[in-house]
């Protein structure tokens, strides 16, 4: 048999070959080890030709199934499908003999088989330990492949990457440095494969996202309210949600704010007011927590520090009381020693009450109340609210027995001046007739 192969290339006519045509088709074009093609050989001649056999000659390597086919018969054009399985990489040539009445035809074609295997490319490789980090990649093939599916071997969002156009995407949250593992799936033909692939990376540590709460005052009064600006800025390469930001330790217009989210490098300020009911070294305690896009929770803290001094921001003054026939009137002032506003002020003495609107800081204000005279001590007491709608109260008490009397007598209102007068008028005409008896 291979004898009448050999006599039949020697006896291969110039004329005949020129005028065939013989291709080749695979698919796939380029092979990985073991995968199998499907291949068509495509005769076409230009007369009706009688074809006996026609015959494969390759590498050991390369398995040709069917290798030989035999009794073809009378074609002009003639399609032969076979397959070609790689054992091992390399480029091979395969001879193709077709025997004719005429002669023989002698086809040759390649197959290459590739020995490297697609690779994912990350379009960037240093991450963000604790942050939500998106990653574009890419895949490089030495030759086509379909259906191609990255399963990154590690927490990431999505769990299966259905790669188009050679390109995917997913975010991830690294807690520890550490490679990024990868499966990625594929079909060269109807070749199935699998492989793992890490790839090495570098991390940075997140700069996380930074408080910063600055009191208007660092002293102030009890009862006295004062402003706390809250910063919140995230330094973060990602954006946060449901950002909630908690106050504690005394008393607060609002406990708690929520900003739906803040985008990677952007600031936020929230305002507080605050007052203390008590004096000494108040610590309030600002917490923030937030989500990240993989709604993982996430906490900061800052403590800010404000002195509150033993004295309410109101105070009496001047106090004086007197007393009369009508009983003892009591008058003074009130202010306000704070740095904010305080509302609905009322001064009462035993029962008796004087009502001032508001004070701005800084501010006093005048009152005055009468009381009965039949009391042996006067209490008296001051009652107000603060901007935050806190209430307070300040009180003492006075002993009536160390008021000075000043009564007034009866009988008309200018009548004991006027009996003081003539009186006065008598005395001074008797001096000086006196005196003129002298001389």
């Amino acid at each position: 048999m291979k004898l009448t192969v050999a006599i039949a290339v020697i006896l291969l006519t110039i004329p005949l070959a020129s005028a065939q045509v013989v291709k080749v088709e695979m698919n796939p074009q380029t092979l990985l080890p073991n995968d199998v093609a499907d291949c068509k050989l495509i005769i076409s001649l230009p007369q009706l030709t009688y074809i006996s056999g026609i015959s494969f000659y390759h590498p050991s390597a390369l398995e040709i199934k069917p290798d030989s086919v035999s009794s073809i018969g009378w074609v002009q054009s003639y399609v032969l499908p076979f397959t070609i399985k790689a054992e091992k990489s390399g480029i091979y040539t395969v001879n193709v003999i077709i025997n004719t009445m005429n002669g023989s035809i002698k086809q040759t074609f390649v197959v290459r088989v590739e020995s490297k295997m697609p690779e994912i490319v990350l379009d960037r490789t240093m991450f963000t330990l604790n942050e939500v980090n998106e990653v574009g990649f890419s895949i490089s093939s030495p030759l086509q492949i379909s259906n191609v599916i990255v399963i990154p071997m590690f927490d990431a969002n999505p769990k299966v990457i259905y790669v188009r156009n050679g390109r995917g995407y997913f975010k991830f949250e690294p807690k520890k440095p550490e490679p990024l593992r990868f499966k990625i799936e594929f079909y060269n033909g109807k070749n199935y494969h699998e492989i793992v692939q890490t790839v090495k990376v570098e991390y940075r540590k997140s700069k996380g996202v930074l408080i910063n709460a600055t009191p208007e005052y660092p002293i102030a009064l009890i009862g006295d309210v004062i402003g706390i600006d809250v910063r919140i800025s995230n330094l973060r390469q990602d954006n946060i949600y449901s950002v909630k930001v908690n106050v504690s330790n005394g008393s607060f217009s609002v406990k708690s704010v929520e900003i739906p989210m803040i985008k990677a490098g952007e600031t936020k300020v929230v305002k507080f007011k605050w007052c203390s009911r008590s004096a000494g070294i108040k610590n309030v305690t600002i917490e923030v927590t937030y989500l990240d896009e993989f709604n993982n929770k996430h906490s900061e803290r800052k403590i800010v520090t404000i002195k509150v001094l033993n004295e309410t921001t109101l105070q009496f003054s001047d106090i004086e009381i007197e007393r009369s026939l009508n009983g003892l009137t009591i008058t003074g002032d009130v202010c306000n020693n704070g740095r904010s506003k305080i509302y609905n002020i009322l001064v009462s003495a035993n029962g008796k009450t004087y009502y001032i609107d508001y004070l701005d800081p800084s501010d006093f204000d005048s009152f005055e109340i009468t009381i009965p005279a039949n009391v042996s001590k006067v209490q008296l007491k001051a009652t107000w609210t603060n901007e935050i709608g806190e209430k307070f109260e300040k009180s003492f008490e006075v002993k009536v027995s160390n008021v000075e009397t000043n009564v007034k007598k009866g009988g008309g209102g200018i009548l004991p001046l006027t009996i003081s007068l003539i009186t006065l008028v008598a005395i001074l005409i008797l001096v000086f007739i006196a005196w003129k008896k002298r001389r």
